[in-house]
């Protein structure tokens, strides 16, 4: 419920009130509350930090309204004072003045009726309500990790993408570089020809020295001629340096690389990156069991581990109910006509020594001239009282569909449950060393098997 605040009483204070006496019956601001405190000090004030509409005053807390609640709206479902169910509407008056109102005294028996009801629907809820609120922590958990994981496996893909982006960048920066560097001069040959000047003048400087020394200096000849050579190798260097100058200031060289996407294939693959990938998310909605007599809440988790354990591919079960012989006839042409081709079900029985046992199968029942019993090792008889199942030995002789019979599981002479109709008033036939092996005392013990309620549900998989 949203918040809702009270002015301060004093009609010279327009703010909002934040603290309420009860004695004095007023709403104060902060400085009525200081003043207030002083020349009351045995008041005790209510703080209102809290939602007006949570603290009873007594008195009406319709905007200038001072009178006590001395009446009930119907309508309303609320409390109201006499202004509101004023005739005259002027200064907020009159606003249950079309409703259906009465005393307080008047409503007092309905109330407390009313409270005795919803004692008892708290109670019974707040049993369910620690379970239930747990079941939505876990819930809550599970949508969570899997949105941490959604978010992970989307940043590893596009990490993918960026490194193989990255990659190819790479890829062609070197390749610009390369193709540069073989096809034109680099920055080796700007470096060497910006020394041919110098390296010209020393050469030249050099040489005329020698020139001169030549016949004057015959005891250092062979420095001369060492000399000689090295202007001779400088000359070399300043010849293939002037030629690769000649040669790259030629009007035929025209610089002209570029990058070459095909037409339109930039634009398409960054609409392409815009648009990749889809956050595609649904949801389904747990069906809840449609639950009879037998088959409890309790049993629920443990049914479903013994069905799921042969299929791991199925995420939730859900149990319908379709067939009760009370209700719906205990004999072979009801059962029939309720169970017939509904798909996998679960039969349970409840004897009059209060076993309570069944069997489960995928495959369908239905009326048929000639027997039908195959489940690929699927089926099995269970026992609720044990906690214990029992798989069937041989797939092919796992069921019974005939005309003359309702379920059956097992075959011929070692049927391990048959009922014969009228259900209620046979006992079960159950041997043992059969399709499913020794079960006798696992499902009945030594007691009666007389069935006391028989049951079939519908098994459904999401």
């Amino acid at each position: 419920m949203e918040k809702q605040n009270k002015k301060c009483s004093s009609d010279k204070h327009e703010q909002i009130a934040i603290s309420y006496c009860d004695i004095c019956k007023i709403y104060m601001c902060n400085k009525c509350t200081n003043f207030h405190s002083e020349l009351f000090g045995s008041h005790q004030l209510t703080n209102l930090n809290k939602n007006i509409n949570e603290i009873f005053t007594g008195i009406c807390k319709e905007k200038k309204h001072t009178n006590k609640l001395e009446y009930f709206c119907k309508t309303h479902n609320s409390l109201c004072c006499a202004a509101c169910i004023s005739k005259i509407e002027s200064k907020g008056n009159g606003l249950h003045k079309n409703c259906n109102v009465c005393n307080i005294e008047e409503i007092k028996d309905e109330k407390k009726n009313k409270l005795k009801d919803n004692i008892q629907y708290l109670e019974k809820i707040s049993k369910t309500l620690d379970q239930s609120i747990k079941e939505l922590k876990i819930i809550f958990e599970k949508i969570n990790m899997s949105k941490e994981n959604l978010k992970i496996e989307i940043q590893k893909i596009f990490t993918e993408i960026r490194n193989a982006l990255n990659e190819r960048e790479d890829q062609l920066l070197l390749e610009v570089d390369n193709k540069f560097n073989n096809t034109f001069f680099n920055e080796e040959i700007i470096k060497q020809s910006e020394k041919i000047p110098n390296k010209m003048k020393i050469s030249l400087e050099k040489g005329k020295l020698i020139e001169n020394e030549w016949d004057e200096n015959k005891n250092k000849l062979n420095s001369l001629i060492n000399d000689c050579i090295s202007i001779e190798n400088n000359i070399k260097d300043i010849n293939m340096i002037n030629e690769n100058i000649n040669k790259y200031n030629s009007n035929s060289i025209i610089v002209d690389i570029k990058f070459n996407p095909e037409k339109g294939e930039v634009n398409k693959f960054i609409d392409t990156i815009k648009s990749f990938g889809k956050i595609d998310i649904k949801t389904k909605k747990k069906l809840n069991n449609s639950l009879g007599k037998l088959l409890k809440e309790k049993d629920i988790e443990l049914l479903e581990n013994w069905i799921k354990s042969d299929n791991n591919k199925i995420n939730s079960i859900h149990f319908e109910l379709c067939y009760d012989a009370k209700k719906n006839g205990d004999d072979k042409n009801n059962f029939h006509k309720f169970c017939d081709k509904i798909g996998p079900s679960l039969l349970v029985i409840k004897t009059q020594s209060n076993y309570i046992f069944g069997g489960y199968t995928k495959e369908n029942w239905e009326i048929a001239d000639n027997y039908s019993y195959k489940d690929d090792y699927t089926a099995f008889l269970f026992s609720l009282n044990n906690k214990e199942r029992i798989k069937v030995k041989n797939s092919k002789r796992a069921i019974v569909n005939d005309k003359d019979y309702g379920p059956v599981f097992g075959y011929g002479n070692c049927y391990e449950i048959c009922l014969f109709y009228p259900f209620l008033s046979n006992d079960i036939q159950i041997e043992d060393g059969g399709d499913y092996g020794d079960k006798n005392l696992i499902l009945t013990g030594k007691k009666s098997r007389r069935p006391e309620e028989i049951e079939l549900y519908k098994v459904l998989f999401d």
